[in-house]
């Protein structure tokens, strides 16, 4: 049974302490069917763009890269970022858009590849109002070499099959094999939050871009809580408009 709770976006160093599980049954998530039965179709898709273009390198389309990614060799390509849908990059992968357009709480997707011998650090996530998934493309070995840990517990990727888990919590992965990673990572909204993809999404953008500004204009940090709320609450209001807009507009 699903556990419901409230929507809860982190900003400035808070953290995530409710009651969801590290990790979810996929089978609870029927909408996701749709990447099950066309993973080998996204993968090969993926690895013949590669052989066209090049290798995928870098952290791509992405405001600023949190300190925990720095020098980290992970590569992603931005498809969906909270809503905001990356266009340019979409066109460029047209079965898996079409594959994400059949998933209507889906609001972040990103093709991930993790380079042999490369950890991501643990680190924490911005809301429970999304539960993520790991659609897994080319997985070069199983636990312990390859995996994800969230919190005290330990999962492996297959290739086909889909872990999910509790973004919000402290979570970390690594690749210690001497061939690339690929998964699809997806976020979706689920229907126990008992809220709209807009709400959770405007949410977060303003949550997230309070702590961009708070980063790069450091007098922020002076300001009481309840000034910061209200700087987030007028960002979010800001992203409740642009989102659909931009959804629409190729060029925004």
């Amino acid at each position: 049974m699903l556990i419901k709770e409230k929507l809860v976006v982190m900003k400035r160093n808070e953290r995530y302490t409710g009651n969801f599980p590290p990790f979810f049954d996929p089978s609870l998530f029927p909408e996701l069917k749709p990447l099950k039965d066309n993973w080998k179709a996204i993968r090969d898709e993926i690895l013949q763009y590669e052989q066209k273009n090049g290798e995928i390198k870098g952290l791509d389309s992405n405001p600023y890269v949190a300190p925990q990614y720095k020098g980290v060799n992970w590569s992603n390509i931005f498809l969906l970022n909270f809503s905001i849908k990356h266009h340019n990059n979409l066109k460029k992968f047209p079965t898996l858009t079409s594959v994400l357009n059949q998933i209507p709480n889906c609001t972040f997707a990103i093709i991930s590849i993790l380079s042999p011998h490369t950890v991501i650090k643990p680190h924490y996530g911005d809301t429970n109002g999304i539960i993520r998934g790991h659609l897994g493309l080319v997985i070069p070995d199983k636990l312990p070499t390859c995996g994800i840990q969230v919190k005290n517990e330990t999962r492996g990727w297959e290739e086909g099959e889909i872990v999910l888990f509790t973004e919000a919590f402290y979570h970390g992965s690594w690749n210690n094999s001497s061939k690339k990673r690929y998964v699809l990572l997806v976020d979706i909204v689920p229907k126990f939050m008992e809220k709209s993809i807009e709400t959770v999404c405007s949410k977060l953008l303003g949550a997230q871009s309070y702590n961009y500004l708070e980063k790069r204009f450091p007098i922020l940090e002076k300001i009481s809580d309840r000034a910061s709320n209200v700087i987030a609450a007028i960002l979010t209001v800001g992203w409740r408009f642009y989102l659909p807009i931009q959804r629409r507009i190729k060029f925004l």
